[in-house]
Order: C-alpha cells, then sequence, then structure tokens
C-alpha cells in the first residue's frame, strides 16, 4: 500500500510539474515553436525525468496521428507497475497540451531545440537544478541507452535485453531464471517465463520457453541491427513470437563474456 501511495504521490507532482524542491518558474518564449507543423510532433518521444524517491522515471509518450496520446512512466529500482494515461493532445501558440481521460493535464513547451520540455500547471517553465531533466526527444523511449539502468539490470542478473516498434516491445532475458517480454506502453501482452532452452544454429541463437498462457520463442542473429526510430545500432537483430505474432527488432548482451556462452 505505501508502495502504491509513493506512485500516486509522485504521478501528481510529475503532471503538475511540480518535485518535492521548492520552484520557481519564469515566462516561456514560444514564439519558435508556433511555426511548428503538428505533423512533427507524430512518433515517440521519452526521457527519464526526476523521481523523489527514486534515480528516475523512464517517461514515454506516444502521439498519434489521430491526435490521440499514450503515456508510460516506469519507476527506476521501484517494485512498482508502470503507470498508463491516454488521452488526447493539440497545439496552441507553440505548447503541446495532453488532456488524459482522467481529467489531468500537462503541457510541454515545443520552441527549445527540437525537444519537449515540461511545464509546471500554471503553464510556465520548471525551474530547479533539474530543469534540464524535464525534457524529452522525439524517438527516445525505453530503448535509449542507459549505463546506470544496464549496470543495474546487470546486478540484478540480466544477459540480454531487446526492444522494437510499432507496435513497441522489450524483452529481457535471465540464462539463470527466465525470460520476460512485454509490449509497450499498454503492456497488452506480457509474458514471464521459466529457464529457456536454447538452441544455437550458427549467428543464430534460439531460446524457447512457456509461460503461463503462451509460448515465447526469441531469436538472436548476430549481425548489426538499427532501430527503426532512434537509429541506434544494436549488435544483434531480434525476432520474437509471443501468443503467435511475431515483433522484430534489436538487442544486445550486456556483458562479453555472456555473448561467448
Amino acid at each position: 500500500m505505501r508502495s502504491r501511495f509513493w506512485v500516486f504521490l509522485m504521478l501528481a507532482a510529475i503532471v503538475s510539474g511540480c518535485t518535492t524542491s521548492e520552484l520557481s518558474t519564469e515566462p516561456v518564449d514560444v514564439e519558435a515553436g508556433e511555426s511548428r507543423l503538428p505533423g512533427g510532433v507524430i512518433g515517440v518521444w521519452g526521457g527519464v525525468i526526476p523521481c523523489a524517491d527514486c534515480p528516475g522515471i523512464n517517461y514515454t509518450l506516444s502521439l498519434n496521428e489521430d491526435n490521440t496520446f499514450e503515456e508510460t512512466m516506469v519507476y527506476q529500482e521501484r517494485d512498482v507497475e508502470p503507470y498508463t494515461r491516454t488521452g488526447t493532445w493539440q497545439i496552441a501558440n507553440g505548447i503541446l497540451q495532453l488532456h488524459g481521460n482522467d481529467s489531468t493535464s500537462t503541457q510541454f513547451d515545443m520552441s527549445i531545440g527540437g525537444e519537449l520540455h515540461m511545464l509546471d500547471k500554471q503553464g510556465k517553465r520548471i525551474n530547479t537544478n533539474l530543469t534540464d531533466k524535464y525534457k524529452l526527444r522525439k524517438g527516445t523511449n525505453l530503448t535509449e541507452d542507459n549505463p546506470e539502468l544496464w549496470n543495474e539490470k546487470r546486478k540484478l542478473g540480466i544477459d540480454f535485453i531487446a526492444t522494437g516498434n510499432e507496435p513497441g516491445w522489450a524483452l529481457e532475458i535471465d540464462l539463470e531464471k527466465g525470460m520476460y517480454f512485454k509490449t509497450l506502453p499498454s503492456e497488452t501482452i506480457a509474458l514471464e517465463t521459466a529457464k529457456p532452452e536454447i538452441v544455437t544454429n550458427g549467428k543464430t541463437i534460439t531460446y524457447k520457453a512457456t509461460s503461463e498462457t503462451s509460448d515465447l520463442i526469441v531469436e538472436l542473429t548476430a549481425q548489426p541491427c538499427e532501430d527503426t526510430m532512434s537509429g541506434k545500432r544494436s549488435t544483434h537483430t531480434v525476432r520474437v513470437k509471443a501468443k503467435g505474432i511475431e515483433f522484430n527488432g534489436c538487442g544486445k548482451f550486456l556483458s562479453t563474456k555472456t555473448e561467448e556462452k
């Protein structure tokens, strides 16, 4: 219960543009943003924003052509479920406005270097020593390189990570314990398996295991792979079959020692 209380508290702070630190604000110059076409914002935006009681929050925002959005917050090093919000978006005077179906609203300034800068509930820029952290970049989602997060996953025993787009998905493989696959950001499919069977054929390694609801088959091929949104390159192309649906993306081993096994 205490854990969920903290999630609610942090969500309220983010939506209002505040943290546990005292905030001061300044007027936002949106002149540059006024000339931007709405089509320029369509796609996936992401970043790591401040968190009061965790290292950070992986924030992913998907803006769709029909003016709907889906927003997901994943709390680093916290045993809580990701928070997802949906609703509609619009642009007014260079400000991106998100209107959630839960009656909450969030605003972003579009006028700064092709980034989205989160504003407070009065529509003014957040001004703290963490100001630069309240921003999102296009094509950046949970796949963005994050050395601190990867080190934490290594400590947890994760050997391989992979992600893909359209629809978004994420995969983690722990060779000693099992695999975890989920679609993002709404987790329409979420599978957790036991330790997988492993078959190697040339440059391709196949991992197969069964969850409570479906088989999960993962093929890793050792060839360069470029993310279709961010352009980031990984060492392996990845094909996943979950609940009869195929997903394609890129991935990498978190240590050369593991890759050589």
